[in-house]
């Protein structure tokens, strides 16, 4: 074979992948986009304030939530200071997922693409990647967890399957059993991820029925096996940290880890808001959000001061709490049926808040070669088997490390990304020049310097205590109390220097006079000329004309 036929084959066999073009409704022709990244049309908008409530009422209730709880007693706080840590970094991260989603629900376009008014219209892709890391992230150590529950069921009906024979060393934290528990939890959640939500409703029906039952048995064993030392179980443990600014430290790193743990939610909520009817819909999330994360956070920290009380430990996952079950026949049975139910968490997590999330990301950053599906796989294989879960949850304080310091970056993005619609742009998004690479979303070379910077100085200002949370031997002064509230001081610095540099140095071709929300209520406008096409032709030309044809005045409103 000639040279030139073999790369004339390569790039054929590279171009079969290519995905053909579909046709946006607003996205210019000469931009490749796919219909998932258009805004939401009004028939799949069916979204209400109790679809919020059952939506977090499921995502909340999950083995990772138990353990975020779990691990507070593990630092030294009583079940009570880690229930109101919990409640505290709840109701701080349900003010910037409230103000997400309000601009998801008025926009109707997915996270991807609003954050381009935000970050520019390239400048977004680092946000959006950094989220799509985080979810597969996730993904992984819910994965993981799953495989431990796998080995519980096996175990309670083949005890045997205790004593499989070791092949990995011992440095990877991890053994032959584990990663063979993991890879069939992923082998039966993998087909999950790829049914939309919608039709596996008997599936997060289920889930929320059987985990509160489970958590309820799980405290009533807990306050059982403590007996006499309940009473000092729920006072104050041997373990409890030192009164003064230790205890202080101690909590402000909870507040921190509680929010970090739903900190990629805090930037993409708009990805589940844009479905909503109505934006009044979003303000349940500010009462229901907290409150459901403190009321599980209650059975999971009593359940951990017992357990510490009785083991001399705080079993902070619940898998360790389940294993402690398998002492007869009925306990074996206890602990095949609560793992189950755990598992089922897991798995539903991971469909809604990683898999789903994951893929969308990586459909906007190459639409030209991914799908949602594609996105998938690829979050259900490599998302899954990339990154190394066991060393995360090897211990608590490896877990409490994990969640604090990956959002030291994803806080100050969702911070931003609020702080722009209502107070710079007074919410004021022009929807069809997000889609455009030269519209007035591009700033400079297609980024928001502005963003940019004050997301580098937030980040910069934290990176100190991150480096000693993860190597204590560094020392770093007393810029660690910054980073023991991470989450709130990096979005305090990110959300100040912006507004400063956008007082000073003012985008003004971003700016509008009034707001081009809603595609449908302008296609409503025109009619039967808007379903022609002949609307959206005359917005291609109307603001290819001039840069002052960008703002609208009032009354009037672009195709």
């Amino acid at each position: 074979m000639a040279i030139g036929e073999t790369v004339r084959y390569r790039t054929t066999s590279l171009s079969a992948w290519k995905l053909p073009k579909e046709d946006s409704c607003i996205a210019p022709d000469n931009v490749w986009s796919n219909k998932d990244m258009d805004p939401t049309p009004p028939e799949d908008r069916r979204w209400t304030s109790w679809t919020f409530i059952t939506y977090w009422g499921c995502d909340l209730l999950n083995p990772g939530t138990w353990a975020t709880v779990s691990s507070f007693v593990v630092l030294g706080l009583t079940w009570w200071e880690s229930v109101l840590a919990v409640f505290t970094g709840g109701f701080l991260c349900a003010i910037v997922i409230t103000a997400n989603g309000y601009i998801g629900a008025t926009l109707h376009t997915p996270f991807a693409i609003t954050a381009r008014a935000t970050f520019g219209y390239w400048g977004s892709k680092f946000v959006v990647l950094s989220r799509c890391v985080i979810a597969c992230f996730w993904l992984a150590i819910n994965s993981w967890s799953g495989g431990q529950f796998v080995t519980l069921m096996i175990e309670a009906i083949w005890p045997q399957y205790a004593n499989l024979a070791n092949t990995i060393p011992a440095s990877q934290g991890a053994t032959s059993k584990d990663f063979l528990s993991f890879f069939l939890f992923w082998l039966m959640q993998t087909p999950f991820c790829f049914i939309h939500p919608s039709k596996l409703a008997w599936l997060f029906n289920a889930k929320a029925i059987l985990v509160p039952i489970v958590a309820v048995g799980t405290l009533i064993w807990a306050l059982k096996i403590s007996g006499s030392e309940t009473s000092a179980a729920l006072g104050s443990l041997s373990n409890r940290v030192a009164p003064g600014a230790p205890r202080f430290i101690a909590f402000c790193a909870s507040v921190t880890a509680a929010m970090g743990t739903w900190s990629t939610l805090s930037l993409n909520i708009g990805d589940f808001a844009r479905y909503q009817r109505s934006r009044s819909s979003t303000w349940v999330q500010m009462a229901v959000f907290p409150a459901l994360f403190a009321i599980l956070s209650i059975f999971a920290a009593i359940t951990a001061a017992c357990c510490y009380a009785k083991y001399g430990e705080a079993l902070y996952q619940p898998y360790e709490v389940v294993a402690k079950w398998n002492t007869s026949a009925g306990g074996r049975t206890a602990m095949f049926l609560a793992s189950l139910v755990w598992a089922l968490a897991n798995a539903t997590t991971n469909i809604t808040a990683n898999s789903i999330s994951a893929a969308n990301d990586m459909t906007s950053l190459a639409p030209k070669w991914l799908n949602i599906k594609r996105g998938q796989l690829i979050a259900c294989t490599i998302g899954v088997w990339g990154f190394a879960p066991w060393k995360v949850l090897d211990s608590a304080e490896n877990f409490l490390t994990f969640m604090s310091s990956y959002s030291i970056v994803l806080a100050p993005l969702a911070g931003l990304m609020a702080v722009d619609f209502f107070i710079v742009k007074k919410g004021k998004y022009d929807v069809y020049e997000l889609y455009k690479p030269d519209g007035i979303y591009r700033y400079f070379g297609g980024w928001n310097w502005r963003s940019y910077t004050a997301l580098l100085v937030a980040v910069a200002l934290n990176l100190p205590g991150m480096i000693n949370a993860i190597q204590p031997t560094v020392e770093i002064g007393n810029i660690y109390y910054l980073y023991m509230l991470s989450n709130v001081t990096g979005d305090f610095i990110a959300i100040t220097l912006y507004l400063l540099l956008n007082r000073f140095f003012p985008a003004y071709d971003s700016l509008m006079e009034e707001p081009i929300h809603d595609v449908a209520e302008y296609h409503s406008s025109y009619g039967a000329a808007a379903e022609s096409g002949a609307a959206r032709g005359y917005y291609k030309e109307k603001t290819d004309d001039a840069v002052d044809q960008r703002v609208v005045p009032a009354g009037e409103t672009h195709a």
